[in-house]
C-alpha cells in the first residue's frame, strides 16, 4: 500500500492579505456603483435623444392648444400653456404684447405642422412650421416638464440662414 502525504497548500500571509484587500476593494466599487446608479433619476436618461411617440403626441397637443388659443385671441388660455417659470417673469399683458409685435403670424396662421421633437438637457425641444401668407415660418419651442406639468418656456423663430448653418 502506497501512502501519499498531502501537504496543505498555504499562501504566504502577505499574498493572502493582498488578495483579500483587492477583493474588498472590488466589492466596495461594485456596491458604490450600484448605489450611485440607483440614485440617478430615470428622467435624465429619458432627456436624451428623440421623443417617444406618446411624448411627441402630448407635446404637439400642448403646443397646438396654445397656438389655437392665440389664433382665437384667448390670451388667458394661451398664457396658461406657458411654463410656471415663464409666467413668473412675463405678465399676461407682456405675453400678449410680444405675440402681437413679434409673432403676428401665430394669430393669423393658415395651419402648422410639427417637425422633430427632442429631449435635451434643458427639457423638450419641438420644431413647429407655421404657414402664413404663403410662407413657412419655423419655430423652435422649448418646453419643460416640472411636477408633471408641461409648459412652454420659449418659442424662437429659426431663420433660413440658421437652418442652413446647422
Amino acid at each position: 500500500m502506497v501512502t501519499h502525504h498531502l501537504l496543505p497548500v498555504t499562501c504566504p500571509p502577505s499574498s493572502y492579505t493582498f488578495m483579500m484587500e483587492k477583493v474588498k476593494f472590488l466589492v466596495f466599487c461594485l456596491i458604490t456603483t450600484v448605489l450611485i446608479s440607483s440614485c440617478s433619476s430615470p428622467a435624465v436618461v429619458e432627456k436624451l435623444g428623440s421623443c417617444s411617440t406618446q411624448q411627441s403626441s402630448v407635446v404637439e397637443n400642448h403646443i397646438s392648444s396654445q397656438i389655437d388659443a392665440i389664433a382665437d385671441n384667448n390670451w388667458q388660455r394661451a398664457y396658461s400653456f406657458a411654463a410656471a417659470s415663464f409666467q413668473e417673469s412675463v405678465s399676461l399683458a407682456q405675453f400678449k404684447q410680444v405675440i402681437n409685435r413679434q409673432y403676428l403670424y401665430l394669430i393669423f396662421n393658415e395651419g402648422f405642422t410639427f417637425g422633430e421633437c427632442k429631449n435635451t438637457a434643458q427639457g423638450i425641444n419641438q420644431i413647429v412650421v407655421v404657414d402664413f401668407q404663403g410662407r413657412k415660418r419655423t419655430l423652435s419651442y422649448d418646453l419643460t416638464l416640472i411636477a408633471e406639468r408641461l409648459g412652454v418656456v420659449a418659442a424662437t423663430e429659426i431663420s433660413v440662414a440658421d437652418e442652413v448653418a446647422t
